[in-house]
């Protein structure tokens, strides 16, 4: 029983873990977010947070309202980006 807990959990755990993964748009990927893009998304951070919340709480009675709003532009360009929206993220805490 031991053997087949050993094997069948690990299929399963990959199994779960793939199907979350998302596919993009042939066009969106020519053409991902840069430096630029991740320091105005981390300047607006905190108007995307609130917006992700109102549109949660509207959804618990039905409503639909932002859903495609994010708070990380995907598909990024790794690194510059999350330097960039680093950056932005951190100015709104100067002013």
């Amino acid at each position: 029983m031991k053997n087949y807990r050993n094997l069948v959990l690990p299929i399963f755990a990959v199994l779960l873990l793939t199907s979350c993964a998302s596919h993009y748009a042939p066009e969106t990927i020519n053409d991902p977010f840069g430096f630029f893009s991740g320091l105005w998304h981390g300047a607006i951070a905190g108007l995307t947070i609130t917006v992700n919340v109102i549109s949660w709480l509207l959804s618990q009675i039905g409503i639909s309202f932002l859903q495609d709003v994010q708070i990380i532009g995907r598909p990024n360009t790794g690194f510059f980006y999350y330097t960039g929206f680093v950056l932005g993220f951190s100015w709104l805490k100067i002013i």
